[in-house]
């Protein structure tokens, strides 16, 4: 996922993040593979096993509309304020009209690569894929700008990158399962940071609340870090005894100062955590 998004508690190691009761799907179980914030109100996932994006309203919990695809659904960005993209596992990016509760496809867009991970980036997409393992930014129309895979860096830098952030200062954030890393780019792909360690093992889904917070999934340790690139620091928010097992895709409202976490497998929930100051909890 992919927006940046802005919330007005500056640090998150001075809050806290309560559960809430959970958004209890209606009849089905899903295999959520990614969730990204549409606006205030609304959230958008992907169900890959059930080939379908789901519209969700973060205020009632509530589904608003449903699209079936022509076939699984991977990774998901909001392109502009009414289009959405998600990746597909044949080589395709389908583009998605979100307006007035309501999801419609539009261009269906084909790669020359198994995409996986996606974001909205400078009026284009940041894409992420397997084989080879890399990063492109690519136009809306699929032209390559710049790349980065282990032969144009001559070393191995990625294994298996998947979920994608993006911030304010045009950096890119990817998660690489294979690596257990998170790898910060500039907008010519240059590489600028790499986040490693005991605590970021098996990163899923991350998400840019500011230039310097994210959030990401550590789904081996079944547990939600908060990552500081100013200081190149990570904390333990949320963990098993918080309810946390095998995490994979996070999003936040920002209007209901609320994290939700699907985890790995077919779910019939949605976990959520209700973010305040400390002195206000």
């Amino acid at each position: 996922m992919q927006c940046c998004i802005y919330i007005c508690i500056t640090d998150l190691t001075v809050a806290t993040l309560k559960r809430q009761p959970d958004i209890q799907l209606e009849n089905e179980k899903l295999e959520i593979i990614d969730m990204t914030d549409v606006s205030e109100d609304k959230f958008l996932l992907s169900a890959k096993n059930k080939s379908k994006l789901v519209l969700l309203d973060s205020k009632t919990d509530k589904v608003l509309s449903e699209i079936i695809l022509k076939d699984k659904p991977r990774f998901i960005c909001m392109v502009d304020s009414q289009t959405a993209a998600t990746t597909l596992v044949d080589k395709k990016i389908q583009f998605i009209r979100v307006k007035d509760n309501t999801l419609e496809d539009e261009a269906l867009l084909d790669v020359d690569v198994d995409v996986m991970g996606i974001a909205a980036y400078q009026n284009n997409l940041v894409v992420s894929f397997h084989d080879p393992p890399g990063v492109r930014i690519i136009s809306k129309d699929g032209a390559v700008i710049h790349k980065l895979d282990n032969t144009t860096a001559g070393r191995e830098v990625f294994k298996e990158p998947r979920w994608i952030a993006t911030t304010s200062d045009d950096s890119i954030y990817v998660t690489d399962w294979g690596t257990d890393e998170i790898t910060r780019l500039d907008s010519s792909l240059t590489i600028l940071q790499t986040f490693s360690g005991s605590l970021l093992n098996g990163p899923f889904g991350v998400i840019a609340l500011n230039r310097d917070q994210l959030l990401t999934c550590s789904r081996r340790k079944n547990s939600i870090l908060l990552i500081r690139p100013g200081t190149n620091s990570m904390t333990v928010l949320l963990d098993k005894q918080h309810g946390i097992e095998k995490p994979r895709a996070i999003c936040f409202c920002k209007e209901q100062k609320k994290l939700y976490i699907a985890s790995v497998g077919e779910t019939s929930s949605i976990q959520v955590y209700k973010l305040s100051s400390r002195a206000s909890s």
